[in-house]
């Protein structure tokens, strides 16, 4: 009998340890995926429409690791014919990955704001007694997105990122400007002030609904 508490015995101590053992390593394993996890991350990224930017992101510790806010912004400038534009982009949202690591395949909800200060040269204008003449005007607009994206980002120190998505929001058609023009009457040269109607410029991925976004980026992650 005494034989028999003694296997027992063992037998309980053995599997004690085994499972004491087991656990020590599932909580190892934990640690290191935790230690491993790289929070926060800064780089670059070209495309559409930010041309070329900055970003950065932090992955929270909710919902295993899978939520990541994230802020993007760029400026930049385009001159189309007898169009200058300067243009302020911004773009801040969560990026929602799929697994628990801060990396690989994500969606991507957010808004966009580009702010543009348009000039134009050369432009006819007519004033409120119907005298025109050639002219220049300038005109502030902003243009608000729904931006909603599909990426995906390399598990590195030096990490790598692809987006494709597509931002909704109304892009005006026309623009109605008001600037100063020079004309002459009965051999006279007059200033006056005017108002005209012009398409709005052409902007590499701005369409009549949205805006397209694509772009690649590069940075570190720590």
């Amino acid at each position: 009998m005494r034989l028999v508490v003694a296997i027992i015995t063992l037998v309980f101590f053995l599997n004690n340890k085994s499972f004491s053992q087991n656990l020590q390593k599932i909580d190892t394993i934990k640690i290191d995926t935790i230690s491993n996890l790289k929070r926060f991350s800064f780089g670059i990224k070209m495309g559409i429409p930010n041309i070329l930017g900055l970003t950065t992101e932090a992955i929270l510790p909710v919902f295993k690791n899978r939520v990541s806010p994230y802020f993007d912004y760029s400026s930049f400038k385009l001159n189309p014919e007898k169009t200058s534009i300067d243009l302020n982009y911004i773009d801040y949202g969560v990026n929602i990955y799929i697994n628990d690591k801060g990396s690989g395949l994500y969606a991507s909800l957010g808004s966009g704001n580009l702010s543009s200060l348009i000039f134009f040269d050369e432009i006819e204008l007519t004033d409120e007694n119907g005298n025109k003449g050639i002219g220049s005007a300038q005109l502030k607009e902003n243009i608000n997105t729904f931006n909603i994206k599909l990426g995906i980002k390399s598990n590195s120190k030096i990490f790598f990122r692809l987006e494709v998505g597509y931002g909704i929001g109304e892009i005006p058609n026309n623009l109605s400007l008001t600037g100063s023009f020079s004309y002459e009457k009965d051999g006279i040269s007059n200033i006056s002030n005017g108002t005209s109607n012009q398409s709005f410029p052409t902007i590499p991925g701005i369409g009549k609904k949205g805006m397209i976004i694509g772009n690649f980026g590069f940075g570190i992650s720590l």
